[in-house]
């Protein structure tokens, strides 16, 4: 990812007449000096890709949802295009789906692991020879499909 560089006649507490040389940030894209590590004015690491690695992320990278630009999975923005960048680990889980998995397969407790709710799908695993959660799953996806997208994404699913 080339970043581009601002050099200033300034001296930034060096020798003077000294040119300084700044860049921008990775996620506010205000100008910093080029040696920073972390951003002052949003705090966001600026760690920043090999020179010689080629395209490619590290683990805390994505890539922009509008641009296909490498930024740091933090970035509200992208430094490149200045699009919002969606935060979260997969996106929104779909309430329909979610209902339906528990009308159908709720007494095995898959709805569960669909919201991310592993520790009660295993309970609900553990018994489902019961036919208790075969009632809940009914019961819960009933809940799901009365609940609004935003309420569902707020109370259900675990992140």
């Amino acid at each position: 990812m080339n970043r581009p560089t601002v050099s200033t006649d300034e001296p930034s507490g060096g020798a003077a007449g000294a040119p300084s040389t700044e860049t921008y940030c990775i996620s506010c894209g205000e100008s910093i000096s080029a040696d920073a590590e972390i951003c002052p004015h949003c705090g966001v690491s600026q760690r920043r890709l090999p020179e010689s690695g080629g395209p490619g992320r590290t683990a805390d990278e994505k890539y922009c949802t509008n641009c296909g630009s490498v930024v740091n999975r933090d970035a509200e923005l992208c430094p490149e295009c200045g699009a919002e960048q969606t935060i979260g680990a997969g996106g929104e889980v779909d309430k329909l789906a979610a209902a339906l998995i528990a009308l159908f397969l709720g007494g095995l407790g898959i709805h569960k692991f669909y919201l991310g709710d592993n520790k009660m799908g295993v309970l609900y695993l553990c018994f489902f020879w019961t036919g208790i959660p075969a009632v809940l799953g009914i019961i819960e996806g009933i809940i799901y499909l009365t609940k609004s997208d935003e309420e569902f994404q707020r109370r259900y699913v675990k992140r």
